[in-house]
């Protein structure tokens, strides 16, 4: 058995039965987490964690643009549309490898903010962890190996962009002067 049939076979599993309300689910599951990056981001501007923010932002932006040219690079085509026994609930015009929505997520869960509940941290954990890739093979949009990979960037990009470099950078770009 090659990688490939072995995707399929972890794909299909995830993917069937494919229940209605499942579908919405999953859909606004995934799609969220723009609202959930846009509360972090908020939520870090009025604790005064500007620093942060940067490098939340030159992160996202950077790791984004990488992850926009492997997928045009390697344009990969979408489960649902090389097989048809896989299903779907709606259709992407960009190619499938890598996820940007478990890019992001996975991202964010670097940011996760230290003053949260512990139980609440554990929730977020899993929903960036756990729920946006599942949900992403649920749906048929991806393959196990697009979100594995994107898991990986989204863990290694703001490790490589330190907050240090990510402010350093930002200040250049945009010719601030004051401290952050």
């Amino acid at each position: 058995m090659n990688l490939l049939e072995l995707e399929l076979q972890i794909l299909r599993l995830i993917n069937q039965p494919f229940f209605p309300l499942l579908n919405l689910i999953f859909a606004g599951i995934i799609f969220s987490i723009y609202a959930y990056l846009a509360f972090l981001i908020f939520f870090l501007y009025r604790k005064g964690e500007k620093r942060k923010i940067l490098h939340l932002v030159f992160s996202l932006i950077v790791g984004m643009a990488f992850v926009l040219f492997l997928k045009y690079s390697i344009r990969r085509e979408r489960p649902y549309a090389a097989h048809e026994d896989i299903k779907h609930i709606f259709t992407k015009a960009d190619p499938s490898f890598p996820s940007s929505h478990t890019f992001v997520s996975i991202l964010c869960l670097f940011f996760l903010p230290k003053q949260f509940p512990k139980s609440i941290k554990i929730l977020i954990t899993f929903y960036l962890l756990v729920l946006i890739p599942i949900g992403s093979l649920y749906t048929g949009v991806h393959y196990p190996s697009d979100v594995i990979v994107s898991g990986l960037l989204g863990f290694i990009f703001p490790k490589v962009f330190n907050e240090n470099l990510s402010v350093k950078i930002f200040k250049k770009i945009f010719r601030i002067d004051e401290e952050i």
